[in-house]
């Protein structure tokens, strides 16, 4: 039995060649109950190109949650369940919208922009671009090709205070090679920018996701070595969970001792290049937040990739199941 319900944000796979479910068959948005039965709102179900990526409400906006569809933000008003479009600008590949000291930070995950979006004024009044970080580009093989790209996925505030963001390639260039005539991404070179300092950290983590400040220490998931990753207030690593999968997507309770870690499905062109230990579903990894040990697993079914989940308490569960009531 589960401490807590959860909304669980999924997705179709982007790419065509690791898609396996058609995008009707997707139910981007889902409740976790605390029985393990699972409450599809269905309200969602055509919203995004492949699904919903991100969510974020606040406290002091009444019936307001802000959506992320990966190529635009949407503020529903669940009273009306009527929405507007945020006027961004130029956005792309939107990941993690969080609300930090009261304020909405983006990750404009295409352009690699931290974005300040006022929710009273309703326009964007920060843009901070990563492009002075960039590091001279390596020399490449024969099969080897670069896109620049740091890939940043989530803008978050670290124990300092300190603005901060989780990106994939602390170098400002993504690299690729050819293997099995796959092109696949060279993993390795994720970490944090202190945007307030200036100051990089190079953790070398493989498509780091979900940075989460947890018991006076940092939980972030390194996708692609298919482990949680633990680091002490000064990023000194000092544990790490296996997961089994491709982690993206956690929260957690102090109170209750547990974090919920989201676990995407295996993609099918990933199948013969890594370590996979065969196929398996989307899922939700329970651990004992202080013993690190895995307490219960429980599949995710309707979605090809878990993208985000979120505890929810019971006055914002009952408003997302009212949007599937008729007015």
């Amino acid at each position: 039995m589960l401490l807590d319900n959860l909304l669980i944000l999924g997705s179709q796979n982007s790419k065509e060649i690791d898609q396996e479910l058609s995008r009707d068959q997707i139910f981007p948005v889902q409740i976790l109950n605390k029985d393990d039965s699972i409450t599809p709102i269905n309200f969602f179900n055509s919203w995004g190109e492949v699904g919903v990526s991100s969510m974020a409400w606040h406290p002091s906006l009444k019936n307001k949650l802000f959506i992320s569809i990966n190529s635009e933000i949407r503020l529903l008003d669940t009273n009306t369940k009527s929405y507007e479009m945020l006027d961004l600008g130029q956005v792309g590949d939107l990941h993690d919208i969080d609300f930090l000291h009261d304020e909405l930070w983006i990750s404009n995950t295409e352009f690699d922009e931290a974005l300040h979006f006022d929710i009273s004024l309703n326009h964007i009044i920060k843009r901070i671009s990563l492009n002075e970080y960039r590091s001279d580009k390596e020399l490449l093989g024969e099969t080897e090709y670069t896109k620049d790209r740091f890939h940043c996925n989530q803008v978050f505030i670290d124990y300092n205070d300190d603005l901060c963001v989780l990106i994939h390639h602390i170098t400002g260039w993504q690299y690729f090679r050819t293997v099995m005539e796959t092109l696949i991404r060279r993993q390795g070179d994720g970490g944090i920018i202190n945007l307030d300092k200036k100051r990089i950290m190079q953790l070398k983590l493989q498509s780091p996701h979900s940075v989460r400040k947890i018991n006076g220490e940092y939980w972030i998931q390194d996708s692609t070595d298919q482990t949680t990753k633990i680091y002490s207030k000064n990023w000194e690593l000092v544990d790490s969970i296996k997961t089994g999968g491709f982690g993206r997507g956690v929260a957690f309770s102090e109170e209750d001792h547990v974090a919920y870690i989201g676990i995407s499905a295996t993609r099918k062109r990933y199948l013969r290049v890594i370590p996979s230990g065969g196929k398996h579903d989307n899922r939700i990894m329970v651990v004992d937040i202080h013993n690190r040990n895995e307490l219960e697993t429980i599949s995710i079914p309707n979605i090809e990739q878990l993208d985000n989940l979120y505890i929810l308490d019971d006055k914002m569960k009952a408003t997302l199941e009212g949007l599937d009531v008729p007015n």
